[in-house]
């Protein structure tokens, strides 16, 4: 009799014991210190840290961010484009572009980026403790007074095994519970997510995309307005005419007798709405007041001179060829005569000519092979090399002549210019024949030395 009760008494414990290390395991698996799943990873970008203590602010503002990694300090929509809303290791977040830069942030980086100090791969994320390897324990240990923390399972006073603190039956039937209890929340939420209507993706405010979208929208109206340049901000899109339009459609307001429309960013540029390319031969000018500034190179009714410090001036080129060939449609032609500007590597859809009758002297669609047209649609043509008074005058009659689809940019002096843009050797330019005053680089905005590594 006594062997019956030991044998059943070994077969409860048995079970016991079984039961507790489900529990256990149903138990501690969500809470378990050394399973936790690993981040999604990033995919493989280039990024750039910004130098210094982290967590103290940097000098840097985001042009000289731009003129560090990009060597372009009016490429500094792009970075705030990639990076705004995105937490950074410090848990703080770039929202505006005037928001100061803290040392040890990381910055993605579009394509083109070629600094030594940049790197390519997922972007942290997280930044451990000074001192601290990530995981690690503290090297103080626990402080005076902390409590211990107790084994998920151990025997009771009366010998009894407990799960923490329950009977193995309660702990297995909670475990149980908690799984159900996950799966019925799971599904609620699939439900939702499910009968929810999707709703459009909106650009991030005082992007270049915002201002792209209002005017995607402007162009299906029956007579769009001829926009010269325009301004984008944080929460307003502002237009400029020529000539003015003094009767705008909502929710467009007007300024100078129509000679600037405004519009509040949230309420222009809806997805899905408008349709065509709005204007395809927008370039990046800079900033006024903060709000990034574009010119529609395609309104100049003639020739558009680069002037001043010549270097600055190729390179602008080459920042114009660069933002067109990747905004406009594929129905834009880009053409360069001439060698072909700095920095970046030309896209293939860029044509190199080294004669500008090659440009001038183009086939007619409507007339055949054997007839030549020397008008100029959705065409833009960049000279960088001297040309012929006679060829400068061709080229600024098929420009005046091309109904604002297309534009002819020369780097250097011509006659006969429309708008002469000048820059200086720090990459401050004069628009002033638009009525606008762009910002001027601040000191700590320009082109800092670049460190090895």
């Amino acid at each position: 009799m006594s062997v019956t009760r030991a044998y059943a008494g070994r077969r409860k414990t048995a079970t016991g014991v079984v039961l507790a290390v489900v529990a256990a395991l149903v138990l501690s698996a969500p809470g378990r210190a050394d399973a936790v799943e690993p981040d999604a990873v990033e995919p493989s970008v280039p990024y750039w840290v910004v130098p210094g203590q982290p967590g103290a602010e940097s000098e840097l503002t985001l042009p000289g961010v731009a003129d560090r990694v990009l060597g372009d300090s009016r490429r500094w929509p792009e970075i705030f484009e990639l990076n705004q809303g995105r937490t950074q290791p410090d848990g703080r977040t770039l929202t505006d572009p005037a928001q100061p830069i803290r040392a040890g942030w990381v910055f993605v980086l579009p394509e083109g980026a070629t600094s030594g100090e940049i790197r390519v791969g997922p972007p942290p994320s997280a930044m451990p403790n000074p001192g601290q390897q990530p995981g690690a324990p503290s090297a103080e240990g626990p402080g005076p007074g902390a409590p211990t923390a107790a084994p998920p399972a151990a025997l009771a006073d009366d010998g009894q095994l407990r799960v923490l603190g329950l009977r193995p039956v309660t702990a297995a039937l909670l475990g149980v519970g908690a799984v159900l209890l996950a799966i019925v929340v799971a599904m609620l939420i699939r439900l939702v997510r499910r009968r929810r209507p999707a709703e459009p993706a909106r650009p991030a405010p005082g992007s270049r995309q915002v201002l792209d979208r209002a005017l995607r929208q402007l162009a299906a109206q029956a007579s769009p307005p001829q926009v010269y340049a325009a301004m984008v901000g944080a929460d307003r899109v502002s237009l400029r005419l020529a000539p003015a339009l003094p009767n705008a459609p909502p929710p467009w307001r007007t300024r100078q007798q129509g000679a600037i429309w405004e519009a509040p960013s949230r309420e222009v540029g809806q997805a899905g709405t408008g349709v065509g390319g709005g204007l395809p031969l927008l370039a990046t000018v800079g900033t006024v007041g903060g709000e990034l500034t574009v010119v529609n190179l395609g309104r100049a009714p003639g020739i558009v001179a680069l002037t001043g410090d010549t270097t600055a001036a190729q390179r602008m080129a080459g920042a114009f060829l660069d933002e067109i060939s990747r905004h406009a449609s594929a129905s834009v032609a880009i053409s360069v005569v001439g060698p072909p500007p700095p920095p970046w590597l030309l896209p293939e859809r860029v044509r190199v000519a080294v004669d500008v009758r090659t440009v001038l002297t183009l086939p007619d669609e409507n007339a055949g092979d054997a007839h030549r047209s020397t008008v100029l649609r959705n065409h833009l043509v960049v000279v960088t090399t001297g040309l012929r008074p006679d060829e400068v005058e061709r080229l600024g009659a098929v420009a005046a002549a091309s109904d604002g689809t297309a534009a002819v940019v020369v780097v250097g002096d011509a006659p006969n210019t429309v708008w002469r843009f000048e820059i200086d050797a720090n990459g401050a330019l004069d628009i002033g024949v638009l009525g606008l005053h762009l910002d001027r680089p601040t000191p700590h905005g320009r082109l800092l030395p670049v460190l090895g590594g």
